[in-house]
């Protein structure tokens, strides 16, 4: 079993081979098209367990049924994942993977599908649960900055 310092080694290996800076403190955030994704570990019952989110709006609206709907409609269409209204009104898109025999390969799959559906379904929603796209958020701050 790995622990999570091997794994933590192993994804900030993945995360440079594709040419993005790991955390120092394990975990990673960037930008990929307009969402902002977090790659972190999660340990559980002696389990190590890589999560990547991909974060899309903040700032949503109370849900409703129709928005819960929609993004239950949604986690049926996915492949690995799925999309969470979090109490915080983000809603994101994640997927979780074991992290004791991750691969480079899987985890660049992931991560590669996770933004993209990401990037693919934030517009949608915001019409739906109304918010910020995270891309409009950061765009915001650079400005300020």
């Amino acid at each position: 079993m790995s622990t999570a310092s091997e794994v933590q080694r192993r994804v900030a290996e993945y995360l440079r081979g594709m040419g993005l800076e790991p955390g120092g403190d394990g975990i990673s955030m960037f930008r990929r098209g307009t969402t902002a994704v977090t790659v972190s570990l999660v340990e559980d019952e002696g389990r190590v367990y890589v999560r990547i989110v991909a974060t899309m709006l903040t700032d949503t609206v109370e849900p409703s049924f129709e928005v819960l709907r929609a993004i239950n409609h949604l986690n049926g269409q996915v492949h690995l994942g799925a999309f969470i209204l979090f109490d915080d009104h983000k809603l994101c898109f994640a997927a979780t993977l074991l992290g004791e025999h991750l691969d480079r390969e899987e985890f660049d799959d992931a991560l590669t599908y996770v933004a993209a559906v990401g990037d693919r379904y934030d517009e949608t929603l915001q019409r739906l649960a109304g918010g910020k796209r995270v891309q409009d958020v950061l765009e915001e701050d650079e400005g300020e900055g």
